[in-house]
């Protein structure tokens, strides 16, 4: 079905789309808030329970999915739902930083410790003390990161780059991957040990494909949050869009999906519409 965010011109086509405000006013499903999880589908609420029985562990969970499906989206999910909510809640990519700079940025270092060290410096695990550490990619953790990742991850305690005294940290792990780790393990990229270390309880996060029934709620969601961040006078979506929109295997998940979504708001028809031609090139070649 399509939508739009003002009165229709007239009964039938009132009578025939929801208003983008009768959507929010519905909700966008049982997870929606506080967790961000968008949509019905029978995955979106096994997922969505599962958050919740989990969040109250101060185990490390290993949250499995495709790129794009909103693994960071999870994970700030298990933190503000469990008791270490008014803690911290640190996000750290592995895929994001030059690996000679990823320990730093984990551990900390000391002053003189290496070349550009001016001053002391503390890591992301004793700022996220008492709180929660995303670890985003963990399978390109370099083998050198990965030791020192299981020595925290066993002992609670960690060393700065350069220091010689251990400092103890209370952090809960939270690590998420797109990679077959246990196929990493047996090529012998990743260390079995910490492997098991973070395998103690996992999340599976659906790829968008196996709950297509989820993208008209996520297409009205993120029209709405568009529409109000770049003030675009976005009316709704037009029946044949949305239906184009349901026909694509979206690789890049739901990151995909907006993006999609966000350059149709550029491209608008001329009664301020997302219509099928506004969506050009639905993925565009990488």
């Amino acid at each position: 079905m399509g939508w739009e965010a003002a009165e229709a011109a007239s009964p039938p086509e009132a009578a025939e789309r929801h208003t983008l405000e009768h959507i929010a006013r519905e909700g966008f499903g049982p997870y929606a808030e506080p967790l961000g999880l968008v949509g019905m589908s029978p995955g979106i609420r096994t997922l969505g329970e599962r958050i919740r029985a989990l969040a109250r562990s101060h185990a490390t969970v290993l949250i499995l999915g495709e790129t794009g499906t909103g693994k960071e989206l999870i994970a700030r999910g298990l933190h503000v739902l469990s008791p270490r909510a008014h803690g911290p809640f640190i996000p750290h990519n592995f895929g994001a930083i030059t690996d000679t700079l990823v320990e730093s940025e984990l551990f900390g270092h000391t002053r003189g410790s290496f070349t550009g060290a001016h001053a002391d410096r503390v890591g992301l695990f004793e700022a996220a003390h008492k709180g929660t550490l995303f670890l985003d990619e963990i399978g390109d953790a370099s083998p050198s990161v990965q030791s020192r990742l299981l020595r925290v991850l066993q002992e609670g305690e960690l060393r700065r780059v350069g220091d010689s005294r251990s400092r103890r940290v209370d952090v809960r792990i939270l690590a998420a991957t797109h990679r077959d780790l246990r196929n990493e393990v047996a090529a012998g990229r990743f260390r079995a040990d910490l492997f098991y270390r973070l395998h103690v309880l996992t999340l599976a996060v659906p790829p968008l494909r196996e709950r297509i029934e989820d993208i008209p709620l996520l297409s009205a969601y993120f029209l709405i949050r568009l529409s109000r961040r770049d003030h675009a006078p976005v009316r709704g979506i037009r029946e044949e869009a949305l239906h184009a929109l349901m026909q694509e295997a979206w690789p890049g998940n739901v990151r995909e999906l907006m993006g999609a979504l966000e350059r149709a708001c550029h491209a608008l028809d001329r009664d301020g519409w997302v219509a099928h031609d506004s969506l050009g090139e639905i993925a565009p070649p990488t």
